[in-house]
């Protein structure tokens, strides 16, 4: 009977997938919560009846694009030429001439969206390779979302990740100068998008102490919780 009305809808609207998407999108179903309860876990524990939103992560290029927006350097620019990003020198090295017909784009160019990214076959970016990126030698009808160790290694240690993270931190230092609590409140605002809780902040707050206190600076204490919130399961994942 959905189907069937789902098809008459496409029919009567002009065959517009445009309005169709609209109506899927604003329905009830679409806009479920990821939260259970106790009888419909009793009733339908696989969600099959899809009376709950199973939560997802994000994809390669969804992560790529969120770890850009949430330190306030994503570029939005649209259209033009795809951009090279920075590929760590000892990938380079695995190719049978490395760096060969790899170009150098402007960090401006390289914070534009991951669908700008130029993709060669042998040479995929790391981040993108690891988070499940489309594979690049046959059509690829379906991608499969998989969990691994090497994506939160990838995530803690990455040239990458590392260094939004700096990015990061400065923006935090820009927008609450020497307001500690207010960097780590806005830092969890921007990958969790809630207003973090106290306890939160305070435990924002310890890290960054406790990092100082085994002789980290305080640039790179900021900059070692940042890079802690580009790994929270709230940040990686929609629920």
């Amino acid at each position: 009977e959905l189907l069937d009305y789902l098809a008459t809808e496409l029919v009567d609207g002009g065959w517009k997938l445009k309005r169709m998407h609209k109506l899927l999108m604003l329905s009830s179903t679409y806009r479920l919560s990821s939260g259970t309860n106790k009888s419909g876990l009793e009733k339908d524990p696989a969600n099959r009846l899809v009376w709950h939103f199973n939560p997802r992560r994000l994809s390669s290029e969804e992560l790529r694009d969120s770890i850009l927006a949430a330190n306030g350097s994503l570029n939005l620019r649209m259209g033009g030429p795809s951009f090279y990003p920075i590929i760590p020198a000892e990938i380079l090295h695995g190719q049978s001439r490395p760096g060969a017909g790899w170009g150098n784009s402007s960090d401006e160019d390289r914070a534009r969206r991951a669908i700008y990214i130029f993709v060669k076959r042998s040479l995929v970016e790391p981040l993108m390779a690891d988070f499940d990126f489309a594979d690049v030698d046959s059509s690829c009808p379906v991608r499969f979302t998989t969990t691994q160790p090497t994506q939160s290694l990838n995530l803690m240690n990455s040239e990458f990740t590392n260094r939004q993270a700096a990015i990061f931190a400065n923006f935090l230092k820009q927008q609450s100068p020497d307001d500690l609590a207010a960097q780590v409140k806005l830092g969890l605002a921007q990958t969790t998008q809630r207003q973090p809780s106290e306890t939160d902040i305070q435990r924002g707050i310890n890290l960054i102490k406790e990092l100082k206190g085994l002789g980290v600076s305080d640039d790179d204490a900021l900059k070692y919780f940042c890079l802690v919130t580009y790994n929270l399961n709230e940040f990686l994942y929609i629920d």
